[in-house]
């Protein structure tokens, strides 16, 4: 696709906003083939076989739907700036992609389609497979973006390397829930032992999840900790939003990160490294540290250091709404035919051989079956380096990611053990707002100011740098000072009228 250039951003956007659906379409009349250009996330390159996994697909879906699909490689740290500038410029693309970011930017460009039109009838696997995770493709009441189908939930917890538990003589019952008192006995009994130099958890330095949302349940409602949160700890029936950060459960946290780097857990350059956690891990000198305990994430995490974890629970699973827009693919308004570019995305959740392809490519040229059994299958790549096979997709964004192979070492019943902590969640333990997603429009400035303050301030509080006594009082000043009660405010009335309206359908 030829270079785009922000210059020409705001005329385009303008001139296209209202062209959804009316580009040339290369398919008007039944037998036709639809010509579908779709996103591919990439590392900066594609591999030899690309073109192959490519043919493979349009093979299965031009005979099936009626589509022929060409893969857009983008660069993944780029896919937001590129779908602007790509659909600004009036160029198709019928399937964007994005990750971590919501839709809200998109629709309040006017870059992307609503898809209400369409998910009961060309995506109605995806209705199907997705279930509850479809809540995160809401914005403002209307559907803008689809998930892939995966856990509907996360629990949390502590990974610790298992040959230090096993030295200091420290048992875990992984159908207990620790407190962090008992992480503080635990970090004390290792750091007594291992020395000065050794520390036992590794903090998120800049990430607004509290001991990597660990320390309590909520829900950001779509948006980040600048709007308010659903404080669900203690009632998840709540839904009234609140500063987090003037909450006893915050406040609490923010001691316990000050004490324990006071008592030598914490190292004295967290708040500045810049340092991956598994490489710290690797490097022998960490306990571990905390984040997710959801099946799947033990393992992959013993994978990528090479030794072997065991898991501290920490916090039952439960579903937040913001945890759905992780992964969202939508119709961009240059789409040249917005229900079959939905049709195509649904196929490979109707098909899992086409999820596969995307995922793994071309068995035999890029990876061999290991195992198969009525729990699954078991694949390995034909490369102990990946990134020199002919295809290779890191990012795992297509169709239901539960009906695909597992990748050697993981147990072949993993995706079954995920299925079912997935079910095993109940009803209770789910955010009442779940479809709803604030809309920060009319206190943008404010948003934005507050979002400032809370990268400020959050570094010195989750690694425990300075006493919250004064520091937290000075945060919290400074978070009304630059608008956080406007803003929640503004996020309230919106979570009121959409309560509403679900109440009256």
């Amino acid at each position: 696709m030829k270079k785009k250039y922000a210059a020409i951003l705001l005329s385009a956007v303008t001139a296209v906003s209202g062209m959804g659906g009316v580009l040339p379409v290369s398919a008007a009349e039944d037998g036709e083939i639809t010509e579908i250009v779709w996103q591919w996330p990439s590392l900066g390159s594609t591999g030899s076989g690309f073109q192959a996994v490519e043919d493979a697909l349009n093979a299965m879906t031009e005979p099936d739907i009626g589509v022929h699909i060409t893969l857009e490689p983008v660069t993944f740290s780029e896919l937001a700036n590129e779908t602007v500038l790509t659909v600004s410029s009036g160029e198709q693309l019928d399937l964007c992609l994005s990750v971590g970011t919501g839709v809200g930017n998109l629709v309040s460009s006017g870059l992307i389609e609503p898809l209400d039109d369409y998910i009961d009838n060309e995506g109605k696997d995806i209705k199907e497979k997705c279930g509850s995770a479809l809540s995160g493709g809401y914005y403002g009441g209307t559907l803008y973006g689809l998930p892939n189908a995966y856990v509907q939930g996360e629990s949390y917890g502590y990974l610790a390397r298992t040959d230090l538990l096993e030295k200091y003589g420290i048992t875990i019952d992984e159908n207990k829930l620790y407190t962090m008192d008992e992480f503080t006995e635990i970090f004390q009994k290792v750091k007594d032992g291992e020395g000065e130099n050794f520390f036992c958890l590794i903090p998120e330095a800049t990430s607004e999840e509290p001991l990597s949302r660990n320390a309590f349940e909520y829900d950001k409602l779509g948006s980040t900790t600048a709007s308010g949160v659903l404080m669900l700890d203690q009632d998840f029936t709540n839904m009234t939003i609140s500063n987090m950060y003037e909450t006893d459960e915050y406040a609490n946290f923010a001691q316990l990160m000050y004490d324990w780097a006071q008592a030598g857990f914490i190292s004295k350059d967290a708040a500045t490294s810049t340092e991956d956690r598994n490489t710290l891990l690797q490097g022998g000198n960490y306990l571990g540290y905390f984040g997710w305990s959801t099946p799947g994430g033990e393992e992959a995490t013993e994978a990528a250091v090479g030794m072997d974890l065991t898991v501290i629970p920490v916090l039952e699973g439960y579903t937040a709404g913001d945890r759905f827009q992780n992964i969202l693919w939508s119709v961009p308004i240059t789409s040249a035919n917005p229900a079959k570019a939905v049709e195509a995305l649904n196929y490979i959740y109707a098909h899992d051989e086409a999820a596969w392809l995307l995922q793994y490519g071309i068995e035999g040229q890029d990876y061999e079956v290991i195992e198969k059994t009525d729990a699954g299958t078991k694949i390995k790549y034909l490369s102990d380096n990946p990134q020199t096979l002919p295809y290779y997709q890191l990012f795992g964004v297509y169709g239901d990611r539960l009906a695909w192979p597992v990748m050697d070492p993981t147990p072949i019943d993993m995706n079954q053990t995920i299925r079912e902590f997935s079910d095993s969640i109940p009803d209770s333990r789910k955010s009442p707002a779940l479809g709803y997603c604030f809309i920060n429009d009319n206190v943008s400035a404010e948003y934005s100011a507050v979002s400032a303050v809370i990268q400020q301030y959050i570094p010195s509080v989750n690694c425990g740098t300075v006493d919250p006594a004064t520091n937290l009082a000075d945060f919290q000043s400074a978070l009304k000072a630059a608008g956080i009660d406007t803003v929640i405010e503004e996020n309230q009335k919106q979570l009121d009228d959409w309560a509403a309206s679900q109440a009256a359908e």
